[in-house]
């Protein structure tokens, strides 16, 4: 027998916020915009950017895929976001590791694997020679990515 007392799902939905603006908000409470520390799309064109360049000036961009650029840009932002999840509530959640450490390593793991993609094709097909591998991930990180 139900004992009473709310229930999830039960009431009214609440409106979109585009739905909000456009009515020109008749309640006239404040609306409640969320803002978030990285702008997904502008980090990772930043990033794809950032990538194309250090292709063109190695002489490999005809070598690389689009896709391989774009996947390691998209790949970067997630791993980004995930460790600024980590920053922001931290790396242990009710007794447990958070979602976001395995997210983050799982981003990780798959941006550096098309990472080695794309740096096995600028090693043995550029006529620069760089001194490391990890000249690229330093030059992303000094850039703040």
């Amino acid at each position: 027998m139900p004992k009473g007392g709310s229930r999830a799902g039960a009431g009214r939905k609440p409106k979109a916020l585009a739905e909000k603006i456009l009515e020109g908000n008749p309640g006239k409470r404040t609306i409640k915009v969320n803002k978030f520390k990285y702008e997904n799309q502008k980090t990772s064109e930043k990033i794809y950017k950032t990538v194309l360049d250090f292709a063109e000036k190695s002489g490999c961009k005809d070598l690389i895929a689009d896709f391989l650029l774009e996947d390691f840009a998209f790949l970067r932002n997630a791993y980004l976001d995930c460790e600024n999840h980590i920053e922001m509530y931290g790396r242990i959640m009710n007794g447990k590791a958070s979602p976001a450490v395995r997210m983050a390593l799982d981003y990780h793991k798959e941006m550096m694997s098309v990472y080695n993609q794309i740096w096995n094709i600028i090693s043995r097909n550029s006529e620069t020679r760089y001194e490391s591998r990890n000249d690229f991930l330093e030059m992303l990180t000094n850039r703040g990515f």
